[in-house]
Parts: structure tokens; sequence; C-alpha cells
């Protein structure tokens, strides 16, 4: 490893440092509920810049479902997590959203605490209400509190 990669590694480091201890404090003086709503309205902003970005890409007039699933996981997820940690697959109207890999827990940070989660719901739960009219989502399962997979459910009416 490079001298300049180190340099970078330990400013990360540092960074990913002060970000869990931020964290820490902010919880403990606004408390888990107002962590976790601003967590959702970030993800919520993601979702919709994120659906219009991979619309505006690929000039996509209507979405399908297929055609969803592709592109968020392509252009949103992998980018995020790797290639093959996240899939969706479709039954009909309902996609299924499987994530398997955290990657807030993967850059080390504590994930007992929902906060990421309500990001990750935000994110997905916009970007489909965006690309379809009516939408149910519902969280199936959450790493952090089953210690598995992620899995979102999102029914198109």
């Amino acid at each position: 490893m490079s001298v300049s990669m180190k340099a970078r590694l330990k400013q990360l480091k540092f960074i990913s440092s002060m970000f869990s201890m931020a964290m820490d404090e902010f919880n403990n003086v606004m408390g888990p509920e107002s962590i976790q709503t601003i967590f959702r309205l970030m993800g919520e902003k993601v979702g919709e810049t994120v659906e219009k970005r991979i619309r505006e890409r690929y000039k996509v007039d209507s979405w399908t479902p297929e055609l969803f699933a592709e592109k968020f996981v392509s252009d949103v997820l992998e980018p995020a997590m790797g290639e093959g940690e996240a899939e969706i697959s479709i039954k009909g109207n309902e996609l299924n959203v499987i994530l398997k890999l955290c990657p807030f827990k993967k850059a080390g940070t504590k994930i007992d605490n929902n906060f990421y989660c309500t990001y990750t719901e935000g994110l997905i739960e916009t970007a489909a209400k965006k690309a379809f009219p009516d939408v149910e989502f519902k969280s199936i399962k959450l790493r952090a509190v089953d210690n598995c997979d992620c899995n979102f459910s999102i029914i198109i009416k």
C-alpha cells in the first residue's frame, strides 16, 4: 500500500470514529426517535433523487416492475453494497427486495439502533412511490433486528 493510501486510510478511520462518537452524542441529546426521523428523511430525499436520476438516465417514460428492479439494483444498490449483494425478485405485482450486506455495518458502524435501517426504508419506499402511482411498502426483516439479510416488500397496486 502506498504512503498516500495509508494516510488516506488513517483519515477515513478518524472520520468514521468521529461519526460514531457524534451519533452516540446525538442519540444522548436528541433521542432515538429524532435520529430515526432524520435518517428516514435523508433516505426519502435520496430515494426521490435516485428515481429521478435513473429515470432520466435511461429515458424511462413508464416504469415496469422488471425495469425498476433491474435499474434500482444496478444503479443504486450495487454501487453502495457491491455486486451480488442485493436482489429484487418479482411475483406478479410484488417486488421482494433482499439486501445481503449492510454497507453501514461493513463500514464498522454500529447498526443495532436501527438508525440506518430507517434511511434504507425511506430510500427504497420513496423511489418505489416515485416510480409507481400506488405502492404498499413493508419491512419484513432487518439485519439490525433479526441478524439476517434485510427483506422489504413493495406491492404495486
